[in-house]
């Protein structure tokens, strides 16, 4: 399994092999405009020094509170922003030292399928339009070729050849995700991040995307990152779980290893929060959090977890806790409230 050594570390494959995609050290600070009249200023210290590696036809999920900076990760990796420091390697390329000329080259094999369905997909266009822009700005195919491909694609989604003379709007939530999904597809990626690409639909639905999403991998041999707060869709989905907090990663390790022994107070209050069938025992088992959720304009010293833990001691907002190994796989920021 492919483990970070440290939080500010390289990831290392244990298997042996150069993972598809590694990233190392990632930091992105926003700027905190100056407002016309003073106060402002500073930075959002959205990811900070975040480690981890994706390996071929691997699914890794990326869970979190709102705001923890998951698709800010997504979107590093995709080269759609540019880090603050680290690097961020695909296939044994630095991404983040290309030139654009480079990167843009290189983004035929990084996709992206969005949250919302409906606010991603342009309504003035053409299904088939949709899917085949990627063709069309990488130059793959010709026009018949093109059509060719988005009549295929439709097909593997799950959607009708016919459909691609439809517009978006003439179509459901769950169609529209499927529309997302051939439109990633279109260009055959390597890698794809998922943004939270089921949680905008009804369940029922959730369960039949995800399903389509895990039929496209075993057909292709895609590699995902999986962004979502929804740990029951990652733990059906997932090989691997990075848990976020604050710009930070806190825990990584194997799914069912992750659920089976938490080992990390914020990855047990997360596990304790998931809905039960039984009401009451899910309620007094709760790991409960006291506080809010700092800014990350202004985040604790140390470990940034320690204002909400229920086991911080004064050494907690000393010095900022390294992930180390405990398990094969399965790594954890070594606060000394716990370790």
């Amino acid at each position: 399994m492919t483990q970070p050594a440290t939080a500010t570390g390289p990831a290392v494959d244990q298997a042996g092999g150069a993972p598809l995609l590694d990233v190392t050290d990632l930091v992105k600070h926003f700027p905190i405009r100056r407002r016309a009249f003073g106060g402002g200023g500073g930075t959002v210290q959205a990811v900070d020094g975040v480690s981890f590696s994706v390996r071929r036809g691997e699914t890794v999920g990326l869970v979190g509170e709102s705001g923890c900076g998951k698709s800010t990760i997504g979107r590093l990796v995709l080269g759609l922003l540019r880090p603050t420091a680290g690097t961020v390697t695909f296939d044994g390329r630095d991404l983040t030292g290309m030139s654009r000329a480079e990167l843009a080259a290189q983004r035929r094999r990084l996709q992206i399928i969005f949250q919302d369905p409906f606010s991603s997909l342009d309504p003035r266009m053409k299904v088939g339009d949709i899917i085949a822009e990627g063709l069309i700005v990488h130059r793959i195919g010709d026009r018949a070729q093109r059509r060719a491909a988005v009549e295929r694609l439709l097909a593997q989604v799950g959607l009708s050849p016919r459909d691609a003379t439809r517009f978006p709007h003439q179509f459901s939530g769950g169609q529209r995700q499927r529309i997302g999904i051939a439109r990633a597809l279109a260009t055959d990626p390597d890698f794809v991040v998922c943004d939270e690409a089921v949680s905008a639909l009804d369940v029922s639905i959730q369960a039949q995307i995800v399903n389509l999403l895990r039929e496209l991998q075993r057909d292709r041999g895609l590699s995902y990152l999986f962004i979502s707060h929804d740990l029951n869709v990652v733990r059906y989905i997932a090989d691997r779980i990075c848990v976020m907090y604050l710009g930070q990663l806190v825990e990584t390790a194997p799914t069912e290893e992750l659920f089976a022994n938490p080992r990390h107070p914020y990855t047990q209050a997360l596990l304790s929060a998931i809905p039960q069938m039984d009401a009451e025992k899910s309620m007094g088992e709760r790991v409960r959090l006291t506080g809010e959720v700092p800014s990350p304009a202004n985040p604790p010293s140390g470990c940034r977890f320690h204002p909400r833990c229920p086991h911080a001691v004064p050494e907690s907002a000393a010095r900022r806790p390294d992930l180390v190994a405990v398990a094969e796989g399965h790594a954890v920021a070594a606060c000394p409230c716990f370790m």
